[in-house]
């Protein structure tokens, strides 16, 4: 953009870029020139000449040219549309358009200036039409003006300011002054739409929406109320006023003086009310030639005719916008919006104007009917009137104009309608300039096609390509009928046919031959079926409104009578019954098209013609027969007019009968013109006076016209005078009136025309016509005799008769449709039984039992089944005897007098054969009638089969020759029709037939075949759309281009409707074909398969195309309920699942491959939906392994059915047995409950529970939840302890069985297999519950225990004989005896099955009273394993091929066989070989390894060689036989036998190296705990034995830090492997002991305490370590038992206060080394290591011995230093000067065991406390000293070290001594290194100042112990 530089600054660099700103040099250049104008049109009138070429310069300027300075209506459709400047635009009009003023700043924007411009120059307009009205004011007295008009003046400026100021407004609609200066100037015109749009415009607050318009208005608002009130007071527009802004305005008046500034241009005359009629006036002055243009949509007759109609309507009404006394121009459009002809191509070229002749003669020739050969050439090609009056050919030779117009020879293009406008369509040449090119897309592919012919697929591969897409659809539709057919024609029924067929006659295009249709429904239903294809392929407008027309089907018999009107509609019908005929076979098609409408219109716009007279002219070309000459009119059609010749469409007629009916004076006045005319050329052309004038053709032209006229004022009158019309008395008198003139007027004409005709009796058609007319005229009136009516219809049949019995057929009039002889039978037959149907009509909704008598011999000449009393609901109150029962229902006398039955005189034959005769509608609505008299007394049977007969009529309508010789278009129609009819019969009859169980009660065999032919050729004729669909689907067939979104509305609709009726007539026939195998059972061998084969293929035919969800699913609900109630077929599991997923889409599939996608939606499950499909879902539940069922999509389905039954409340029964389950399960274990249950013996005494979840419960709903949450648990992979919700959830739906019913026998199973679960989740990953919570785990065991005893004493009550359930009781025995071998071992241990917590009271006897006792006995553990061994062997009978159970058998079987050794001795009754057969049959069964890295099985081999080897060692096996044996394991085969006892051994080690090799996942620890004790048992005693087994141990189980590597083998029960962990401990701990593994041992201790949850009675296995551990520190350490005795008991506790505290500075000397200090450490440590756990005596009992033993061994020695130091101290120099005098008394050393006898009396002895104490505190460290001192260790006996730094102790000590001598203060401290001369001032100490000890001299001793031990150290650090 230019910007601003100012001239004194330099940049500091100019950028090289260029900048475009040539859009904001042009916006300033305009700019400069808006100022300029603006300028010298503000200088006044002077400057007005110089304003006005200023302003027209400024819009020479080029923001004008630019597309963003063009308006936006104006550019779009100028310029072609630019990718992203819409964008622009917008950007740049985002912003609100300020008006700025020229004398404060610019405009900065181009819409600003745009709109500024555009204002300011209509003003500039304005202000100089003021001036030039000023001027010609002042001149007009003085010089005559006579160039100079100011109307002109003034509409020419006016209308150029009104064009600036709507350009102005498109660019800013925010000024208000500005829209009421357009509404001023809009008025002056004479518009007053835009002078009020401009007024409203004003008013308008969609700015603000929150405006109310209740606030004071502004004054440009003000102005605007007022002139718009005004305005609405000139155009009677009262609603207006009532509504707001104007409402609101009306109690706000303006002042007086603000009105006077009301008008912005007063000097302008004032807009007059008529100004728009003055204005026509002055153009019609100014131009005489002007027209009106009328353009018309489509180039057809009806559209025509509509334009016509309402240019009429509003002309009338003074909204027209042809004025008076101007002529119409007809402007036609064709598909596309391109204008065929008209008045206004100035726009368009030569060229282009012929290339639209060529497109309208095509057009022409396309919408030509097909049997072109009755077509005069006129009709096609028109040469004698050119098709453009205004163009440059408008004076074109006709024979140019015919070769201009060849017609295209190839008659197989099809040329679809299209919207997209090309221009190629416009006749404009494409060429390389303009802007707008053919996209890339378009481009390559057409150079794809151009370079790549050979590429382009033939018709053939195409053709084979959709074949092959439409396979599947054929396949199915093939084997559905064949299904179908095969079932139906063993009733006799061939109407279905096959698909084959079907498809082939559907698609043909054959032309309809009456001749050669017989009566066949397989022709005749592929009549139906081909116009069924054409209605759906040639979806139009008309077709939409027929469809969508408010046309109720009980018309048509469809729904019931309501409480008004039931007789005219009745009269309705009867009298359509006489009116529909056939239209003739042999006329022209449907006139839809625009046959000859181009030549009409032009021959129109040749003429000056007002609008009433091209509307005569409209109707006069419809309706006028031969050619006549009427001025340059010509009626361009020979012969018949297209009222005979052609059948019109519905609007059409209804045009034509709209513009008889408006402009009925006119044309009646033309008509007496044009008859007068020809009467008078008549009589002029008459030579012969004598004679009667000639009727000339042009006359018996207009005669034929007048009588088609007074036939549809005849068909009129009758459409609104029929019972059923709602039509107002004035109208009927009107048209009365209308008709009685027309009918006079054709009278006349034909008394002269019967004067001229020579038979006394016409035979001409248009005579015919008119005696038939005339005669239903009289039947019109109401004062008509019916006999004089039978009278004239009997002689119009003798002269039809005498006529030669010709047909006129007047298909366009529905009063008289045909006139024949056999029409005439039919009016005299209607009018005969006229009397009965009146009966019949007129009777009253109550009178059912009348009606029955009535209509139902009429109707049903079959026997039917008796009505009985038993039948009848209620409805009426009848009172049947025996003779009434004969004679059938009697009215009650307390009823109204009912009409009489028909007459005997009248047969009812004829009767029946009258409405053979009649029309299906007349047929349907009696029917009907029936219906309703059977449906108000209540007889649904009878309601049921009225329905079935109405779907006849209708069917069997389609057979006849009123259907199948009509044309094709009204067949079309006829069938839409009868479409909606059939739907609603559908709807109730199937609604009966599902819902109402004795709906067949009076549907015999007969009418059940006739029925099922019916419903079969209906579901053929249905099917034609699934053909037609699927053509649309695979793109074989394009659909119909439907013009606007309404038809295509109506046509989904339609689609919708028919894919509904199919799946209704599907399910229909269905029931039907169910009820015959019922009624017929002899014909159906398998009746259930063919049902069911029924089903699956309409399911899957209809299904693939999405059809089955159709009707509300209706066919899908059928399916279901006769599938669960059908016998099972091969694919009734596939079909189940299909309808299952298709109505709610829940997967059930067994293999999911088999599932298919129908495009139905799911609908919500409810529960009894659910508990339906339980049976289903549980039988395909049993088809897949448990533990894949949470994988697979039946996991989602049953939680969702659960979702949907919810949880179960509990009633009282449920209470009950759930109070029954809990006491049961908290019982003891009675030993006679477990061994009844094998015999079946076993219940709980419940009540039984009966409510809604029962049906569930007895399903096995709650079993299959609870085991699959069981399942769940189990087959996840735990390695670390996790949640248990889903065994909880488990429990929850296993007991919730249970309080259903107590004999599931498999939901006690599975409970017990939950508690099982939970047994092992509380002891496989810590033994923290079996050694503190052991509660729990019993009361677990208690629970599995009971459910186990019942479900073995239930199953063997009930359990099915099945391979399964024997597959389950197997499991069951298998699982129940493992519970009880892991109840009777560690680290259960039998607890379960004490009972001395649960001791009951008794009455005793003999007086004995109340006594308490146990229950029951205790379950031994020999019966323990005596009752596992039987549950094992049941297992084994039910499945022998478990290895599992042969182990666990063998392992009882041993068990039992060592209690009997040890209690029985030789008379056991389990031998040994019986344990070894269990062992080997196990390693017979073990299965197979599937892969090399599958790890073996290991444990039968090592039970197998762990029990010889015992065998052996007690004598009751030899080595031989044992080595034997264990030639059954392969992992001895490889070591030689052994013989003798002497090589046993190193060969059972040989085995359990084989066994442990073979372990590489070193699971099994117990092979290493076998080999160890097979090395030490036998050599306890040795050393080596010991070393050997611990060898064994350190291999794997213990490492080196004592880590024990133990886990759980695979098949080894929980919690089993804690209680090896401990023996192992305690077996290891033995042997370290043995062997004095000091360390090792406390390592094991430290281990074994910090991990008290993988131990089993962990606290007993502390305490036998811990008791090892002292035994083995006493043994290191040589520590006697009682020691403490030894050395304190006779200790003073002053003398071991002293010495225990230099002991302690001893031991906590760093560098002193002791064993037993060391010992002494170790055993305080473990002390604190047990924290309490055991209780410490034998730890505080070492601590004292120790303790006494380093006190023996070190104070005697720290005592003798003392007194060494002592006595060289006394002797020093220093202690002998510092004497005087000092005391000779003897310093006697007192020895460690001598005490004073005179304190005997007094002694303290040292406690045991006080002695654990001081060793505590004597192996604590010590606090950190100030100095450390690093001297090498000395010896246990004493002899320090010298130059040590003394002790702080022993050096506060010495001074403490010193401060109390007298001249010590002075000296030098003492230290190692004085002499020996310092001690004799330790001899004058004050002793009194210290603590006195028993021995006087020991403070001297310690002080040089102190030193001493200084200089002493420690073996290693502490």
């Amino acid at each position: 953009m230019s910007s601003f530089i100012a001239l004194n600054i330099e940049p500091d660099d100019d950028s090289d870029d260029e900048v475009d700103n040539t859009k904001e040099i042009q916006i300033e250049e305009a700019l400069k020139l808006y100022q300029i104008a603006l300028k010298l049109h503000s200088q006044g009138p002077r400057f007005y000449a110089e304003a006005a070429d200023a302003y027209a310069a400024l819009f020479e300027s080029e923001i004008f040219k630019d597309p963003e300075g063009v308006a936006e209506s104006n550019r779009l459709e100028s310029y072609d549309y630019l990718a992203g400047f819409e964008d622009h635009y917008d950007d740049l009009s985002a912003e609100p358009t300020t008006v700025v003023n020229a004398t404060d700043s610019a405009p900065n924007t181009l819409p600003q200036i745009l709109y500024l411009c555009y204002k300011n120059r209509g003003q500039f307009i304005l202000d100089s039409l003021k001036h030039e009205l000023t001027q010609a004011k002042a001149l007009a007295g003085q010089t005559s003006i006579e160039t100079y008009s100011p109307e002109q003046a003034i509409e020419a400026s006016a209308t150029s300011a009104l064009t600036f100021f709507t350009e102005a407004l498109e660019r800013d609609e925010t000024d208000t002054e500005l829209w009421r200066r357009t509404s001023r100037i809009s008025g002056l015109l004479g518009s007053k739409r835009i002078s009020r749009y401009c007024l409203e415009s004003v008013l308008d607050n969609e700015d603000d929406p929150y405006s109310d318009g209740l606030g004071p208005p502004g004054l440009e608002e003000g102005f605007a109320g007022e002139e718009l009130k005004a305005l609405l007071d000139v155009l009677s527009d009262e609603l207006s006023e009532m509504q707001p802004p104007v409402s609101l305005l009306k109690h706000k008046q303006l002042s007086k003086l603000l009105k006077k500034y009301t008008d912005p241009y007063p000097y302008l005359p004032q807009p007059s009310p008529f100004a728009s009629f003055e204005r026509v006036g002055r153009e019609l002055r100014r131009d005489v030639s002007q027209r009106c243009s009328l353009e018309v949509s489509t180039s057809t007759w009806e559209s025509l005719g509509k334009a016509i109609l309402q240019e009429l309507t509003a002309s009338e009404q003074g909204l027209g916008q042809a004025p008076l006394g101007s002529a119409m121009t007809i402007t036609l459009l064709d598909a596309q919006g391109e204008y065929i002809n008209g008045a206004d191509k100035s726009s368009v070229s030569a060229d282009a104007k012929n290339q639209i002749q060529l497109e309208a003669a095509a057009a022409e020739i396309a919408t030509a009917p097909a049997a072109q050969g009755n077509i005069h050439p006129q009709e096609q090609w028109l040469p004698d009137s050119p098709l453009h009056v205004d163009g440059p050919n408008r004076n074109l030779p006709a024979e140019n104009m015919e070769n201009s117009m060849s017609p295209i020879k190839d008659d197989n293009l099809l040329v679809l309608p299209s919207r997209k406008r090309s221009s190629t369509s416009a006749g404009l040449e494409e060429s390389a300039d303009i802007g707008r090119v053919r996209s890339k897309r378009i481009r390559a592919r057409e150079s794809t096609i151009e370079n790549n012919p050979n590429e382009m697929m033939t018709a053939a591969e195409l053709a084979k390509q959709y074949e092959e897409q439409l396979q599947r659809f054929s396949h199915a539709d093939h084997w559905m009928f064949e299904v179908v057919n095969s079932s139906l024609q063993k009733l006799g029924v061939e109407a279905l046919g096959n698909a084959a067929n079907l498809k082939q006659a559907s698609s043909e295009d054959v032309e309809e031959a009456s001749e050669a249709y017989s009566q066949k429904w397989l022709v005749e239903g592929d009549v139906v079926g081909r116009d069924l294809l054409a209605l759906l392929s040639t979806w139009d407008v008309e077709k939409a409104e027929i469809y969508q027309r408010d046309e109720r089907p009980d018309d048509l018999g469809g729904g019931s009578l309501g409480a008004a009107g039931p007789r005219n509609a009745g009269l309705t019908a009867f009298f359509e019954h006489f009116r529909i005929r056939n239209p003739n076979g042999t006329n022209e098609s449907l006139l839809s098209g625009g046959n000859g409408v181009v030549g009409f219109v032009c021959d129109i716009n040749n003429q000056w013609l007002h609008i009433k007279k091209v509307a005569y002219q409209w109707l006069e070309h419809l309706l006028l027969g031969a050619h006549s000459q009427t001025g340059k009119i010509g009626v361009h059609r020979a012969g018949s007019s297209t009222y005979l010749q052609n059948l019109w469409p519905d609007a059409l007629k209804a045009t034509v009968v709209q513009l008889l009916v408006r402009l009925d004076p006119y044309i009646y006045d033309e008509m007496e013109k044009r008859i007068f005319q020809q009467d008078h050329r008549s009589v002029h052309a008459n030579t012969d006076q004598s004679v009667m004038p000639q009727i000339t053709e042009m006359y018996s032209a207009y005669a034929d016209m007048v009588e088609t006229i007074f036939e549809l004022h005849l068909d009129i009158y009758g459409s609104i005078t029929n019972p059923s019309s709602a039509v107002d008395n004035c109208t009927r008198t009107a048209q009365k009136d209308r008709l009685d003139r027309w009918a006079r007027m054709t009278s006349d004409i034909f008394n002269l025309v019967s004067h001229n005709s020579e038979d006394e009796i016409p035979k001409d058609g248009l005579s015919l016509r008119y005696v038939w007319a005339s005669t239903y005229h009289a039947t019109m009136t109401a004062d008509t005799p019916q006999e004089y009516v039978l009278l004239c219809f009997s002689e119009l049949k003798q002269m039809l008769q005498y006529a030669g019995n010709p047909v006129v057929e007047l298909q366009n009039n529905a009063v008289m449709p045909e006139i024949s002889s056999e029409a005439a039978d039919e009016e005299i037959s209607k009018i005969s039984s006229m009397d009965f149907f009146l009966t019949i009509f007129s009777a009253k909704q109550g009178d059912a039992v009348a009606t029955i008598e009535n209509l139902e011999p009429v109707l049903d000449s079959r026997p039917k089944a008796p009505i009985t009393n038993a039948s009848l609901k209620g409805s009426i109150d009848v009172e049947l005897d025996d003779k009434e029962e004969e004679k059938g229902v009697e009215r009650s006398s307390k009823q109204e007098p009912l009409p009489k039955p028909i007459a005997d005189g009248q047969p009812m034959q004829e009767m029946t054969k009258f409405l053979e005769k009649g029309s299906a509608s007349l047929r349907l609505f009696l029917w009907r009638r029936l219906r309703d008299a059977y449906q108000t007394i209540g007889y649904p049977p009878m309601v049921f089969k009225c329905y079935l007969r109405a779907v006849e009529v209708v069917i069997n309508e389609f057979k006849t020759s009123t259907y199948l010789e009509s044309l094709k278009e009204h067949r079309q129609c006829t069938l839409l029709k009868w479409i909606r009819v059939l739907d609603d019969l559908l709807t109730h009859s199937l609604t009966l037939a599902l819902n109402e169980p004795s709906a067949f009660d009076c549907i015999d065999s007969e009418q059940l075949i006739t029925s099922m032919t019916t419903f079969a050729e209906l579901s053929r004729l249905l099917h034609v759309f699934a053909l037609y669909e699927d053509s649309l689907r695979v793109g074989h067939t394009q659909p119909s281009q439907l013009p606007s979104h309404p038809s295509m509305a109506s046509f989904a609709l339609l689609a919708n409707k028919l894919r509904d009726m199919q799946m209704r007539a599907w399910t229909l026939l269905y029931t039907m074909l169910k009820e015959s195998t019922l009624q017929n059972a002899e014909l159906f061998n398998e009746p259930a398969e063919e049902l069911t084969e029924y089903l699956r293929w309409v399911h899957y035919t209809m299904g693939i195309r999405g059809y089955c969800k159709g009707s509300n699913r209706v066919f899908l609900r059928l399916m279901k309920s006769e599938l669960l109630s059908l016998t099972k077929t091969e694919t009734w599991e596939n079909d189940m699942a299909q309808v299952i997923y298709d109505m709610y889409g829940l997967k059930l599939f067994s293999n999911i491959a088999d599932l298919q996608d129908h495009g139905c939606l799911a609908e919500v499950l409810d529960r009894k939906t659910a508990i339906q499909i339980m049976d289903f879902v549980m039988s395909q539940v049993k088809l897949i392994n448990i533990k894949d069922l949470a994988k697979t999509e039946f996991k989602t389905a049953i939680d969702k059915m659960q979702q949907v039954l919810g949880a179960t409340k509990p009633t009282p029964a449920m209470l009950h047995s759930r109070r029954i389950l809990n006491a049961y399960m908290k019982s003891t274990i009675n030993p006679l409950d477990l061994y009844r249950c094998l015999q079946g013996v076993g219940y709980l005494s419940t009540v039984s529970v009966h409510v809604s979840s029962s049906t569930v419960a007895s399903k096995g709903w709650y079993l299959l939840l609870g085991h699959m949450a069981l399942v769940k648990f189990r087959s996840q992979k735990r390695v670390s302890p996790g949640p248990t919700d889903d065994l909880d959830i488990a429990v929850t739906f296993l007991r919730q069985d249970l309080e259903h019913a107590m004999d599931h026998w498999e939901t006690w199973y599975r409970l017990a297999q939950v508690y099982d679960c939970k047994i092992e989740e509380d002891v496989l990953w810590s033994a923290e519950k079996l050694n503190n919570n052991r509660r729990e785990i019993i009361d677990l065991q208690r629970h599995s225990i009971h459910c186990y005893t019942m479900a073995i004493a239930t199953a063997v009550q009930s359990a099915e004989p099945s391979l399964d359930t024997a597959r389950t009781r197997a499991n069951m025995y298998t699982d129940f005896g493992m519970r009880m071998y892991a109840s009777s071992r560690a680290p259960f241990n039998m607890e379960v099955f004490e009972t001395g917590d649960c001791k009951r009271h008794f009455s005793g006897s003999d007086g004995q009273g109340m006594y308490k006792e146990r229950p029951h006995r205790e379950l031994s553990e020999y019966s323990a394993w005596k009752f596992a061994s039987v549950l094992f062997r049941h297992a084994l009978a039910e499945n022998s091929g478990t290895w599992m159970n042969h182990y666990m058998l063998g392992k009882c079987v041993w068990k039992m066989h060592k209690f009997e050794i040890k209690e029985l001795g030789d008379r056991s009754h389990v031998d040994a070989h019986e344990v070894i057969d269990a062992f080997v049959q196990a390693l017979e069964t073990i299965p197979s390894k599937r892969d090399s890295r599958q790890d073996p099985v290991l444990e039968p081999h090592y039970k197998l060689v762990s029990i010889v080897h015992k065998l052996v060692r007690r004598k009751e096996l030899t080595p031989d036989e044992g080595s034997n044996i264990l030639k059954n394991t392969p992992y001895a085969r490889k070591t030689p036998p052994s013989q003798e006892e002497d090589t046993w051994e190193p060969y059972i080690l040989s085995i359990l190296k084989s066994l442990r090799s073979a372990d590489r996942a070193n699971w099994h620890h117990r092979i290493i705990a076998r080999a160890a004790h097979v090395i030490y048992d036998d050599s306890a005693d040795d050393i080596t034995a010991a070393m050997g087994a611990k060898h064994e141990f350190t291999q794997q189980i213990f490492t080196k830090t004592m880590t024990l590597q133990v886990w759980k083998p695979e098949n080894e029960r929980a919690g089993r492997h804690y209680v090896c962990t401990s023996e192992y401990v305690t077996f290891f701990v033995q042997l370290l002991l043995q062997l004095n593994d000091r360390a090792s041992l406390e390592a094991l201790v430290k281990r074994v305490r910090r991990r008290p949850n993988d131990f089993f009675r962990h606290n007993k296995v502390w305490q036998d370590i811990c008791h090892s551990y002292l035994k083995l520190l006493r043994r290191v350490g040589q520590i006697p038992e009682g020691h403490e005795d030894v050395v304190f008991k006779t200790m003073n506790h002053d003398e071991f206060g002293i010495y225990s505290s230099r002991l302690e500075d001893w031991c906590q000397h760093p560098n002193i080394a002791s064993p037993t200090l060391d010992i002494l450490r170790d055993v305080i440590e473990l002390k604190k290591l047990n924290n309490n756990l055991m209780k410490s005596i034998l730890i505080d009992d070492l601590i004292v011995d120790s303790y006494a033993k380093l006190y023996e061994m070190v104070v005697p020695d720290i005592v003798q230093k003392m007194n060494g130091e002592e006595s060289r101290e006394r002797m020093s120099l220093a202690n002998l000067m510092s004497t005087d005098g000092a005391s000779d008394a003897p310093n006697t050393q007192v020895p460690l065991s001598t005490a004073d006898p005179v304190a005997k009396q007094r002694v303290k002895g040292v406690g045991r406390r006080e002695l654990q104490r001081k060793a505590e505190a004597a192996v604590n460290k010590p606090s950190p000293l100030p100095m450390a001192a690093k001297t090498p260790r000395a010896a246990e006996s004493g002899a320090l070290p010298q130059q040590q730094t003394i002790p702080a102790m022993f050096t506060g000590i010495k001074d403490e001594i010193k401060d109390e001598v007298p001249g010590v203060g002075s000296s030098v401290p003492g230290s190692v290194h004085d002499s020996a001369d310092d001690e004799s001032e330790l001899s004058e100490v004050d002793e009194d100042r210290i603590v006195k000890p028993m021995f006087p001299n020991l403070v001297n001793k310690d002080t040089g112990l102190e030193g001493k031990a200084d200089e002493g150290g420690s073996s290693e650090p502490n």
